[in-house]
């Protein structure tokens, strides 16, 4: 289904942000605007796997 594979795409880019956003913590440059952006993409994680999860119980279905 071409909803998974772009979701699973989209899931892939949330998580490379999110390492991403980690190795700056880690160097120490923890900025009120990174934390924002850190939220807001854990936010678009938690929304893409509760679409990935509503999928999964359609294909059920």
């Amino acid at each position: 289904m071409k909803d998974i594979s772009l979701l699973n795409e989209l899931e892939l880019k949330i998580r490379e942000l999110v390492s991403s956003l980690e190795r700056e913590r880690e160097k120490g440059a923890q900025s009120e605007k990174a934390v924002h952006e850190s939220q807001k993409l854990s936010q678009i994680e938690e929304k893409v796997k509760n679409l990935i999860n509503l999928i999964d119980q359609m294909e059920q279905n």
